[in-house]
């Protein structure tokens, strides 16, 4: 492990899932954002009315120490309309502050027949009401198959612009006959950067690669990396750090998974520039993270946040024996 990090501590399950409500099947995919303006951590995260998602939202939760989450009401704070991107699925947000106003990127999928993509809301307060101004990109290159999903973090460049971590899914495009003879899905990181004049979808642009920029971090068949998806990220001390989740899909369900850390001198973490270690082990750890777990573990959706000369990582988290996501918390002395 790095060597300015501690062991970690697992602290369990910070956001569960609701009694009723729109949050009631899975609470989880929490990103943390904070607000200079405000004393609350804010974090956001994705609800599902049952463990099937058969529909989802995206609600709030704040806390004044990191650990202690409180829910903001009972209703979602965005939701898709019937003719939105996200009518059946919003989900997994992360929100970034540019001048005056807050801008969330989120994964969104309209139907049930339809492929996720990825959109983008504002508002004037952390709170809400959130306004969705629409699509921001869906998949249009092979590496990206049929669906991509947002990672918890972005990378603020300046007051309009900012990159946007996203991974691919699982379903190949239907003339993808590598991935199709393959068997097995491979998950991979991308990098798209994000230009904002305006709250309308004709004032933002987008710019991302054709080829897989981050292919270099995934590893050989059978290895703990051997599929990255939906990573945290943050900067400390003049490095950037980003937080996958990694899955081994080769070896059958259900799929062993873990938490990675890379590390390099730049954004963009170029081949040569960066270094990649497991952080958390999932199946060896499973019962530190959750005591009461009766199937193997799942792992997704990692979040950091730096307080008080540590580490806060927020990631999803669920039980395979009944498939019921929340958000725990591991923390690391720096």
């Amino acid at each position: 492990m790095f060597s300015w990090l501690g062991d970690p501590i697992h602290r369990g399950v910070v956001l569960d899932v609701s009694s009723d409500g729109f949050d009631m099947g899975a609470a989880t995919s929490g990103s943390i954002f904070i607000d200079d303006d405000s004393d609350n951590i804010f974090l956001f995260y994705t609800g599902a009315q049952d463990a099937q998602w058969s529909h989802t939202a995206i609600g709030l939760a704040t806390s004044k120490d990191g650990v202690k989450f409180q829910k903001v009401g009972e209703d979602p704070i965005l939701e898709g309309s019937p003719k939105s991107f996200c009518h059946k699925e919003a989900l997994a947000p992360t929100v970034t502050r540019m001048r005056n106003r807050f801008f969330m990127v989120f994964t969104g999928k309209p139907s049930p027949q339809s492929f996720r993509r990825l959109g983008i809301a504002y508002a004037d307060d952390p709170k809400g009401p959130w306004q969705i101004i629409g699509e921001l990109i869906r998949p249009t290159y092979l590496w990206e198959g049929r669906d991509i999903d947002n990672g918890l973090s972005l990378i603020k460049l300046s007051e309009d612009e900012f990159l946007i971590f996203y991974s691919s899914i699982t379903s190949p495009k239907v003339y993808d006959v590598f991935t199709i003879l393959r068997r097995y899905t491979i998950r991979r990181i991308g990098i798209a950067k994000v230009k904002i004049r305006g709250t309308s979808t004709s004032s933002i642009e987008v710019y991302k690669s054709p080829n897989n920029p981050l292919k270099h971090l995934n590893g050989q068949k059978g290895s703990w990396n051997e599929s990255l998806f939906c990573p945290g990220y943050m900067q400390l001390s003049g490095r950037h750090f980003l937080f996958p989740a990694t899955s081994t899909y080769s070896i059958g369900f259900p799929y062993k998974q873990y938490l990675g850390i890379v590390s390099s001198d730049s954004p963009h973490f170029p081949k040569n520039r960066c270094h990649i270690e497991k952080l958390i082990d999932g199946p060896s750890e499973k019962y530190s993270i959750f005591p009461s777990i009766k199937g193997e573990i799942a792992l997704d959706t990692p979040s950091p946040m730096i307080k008080k000369d540590m580490l806060f990582l927020y990631y999803s988290v669920a039980d395979r024996a009944n498939e019921v996501w929340k958000v725990a918390l591991t923390t690391f002395n720096i």
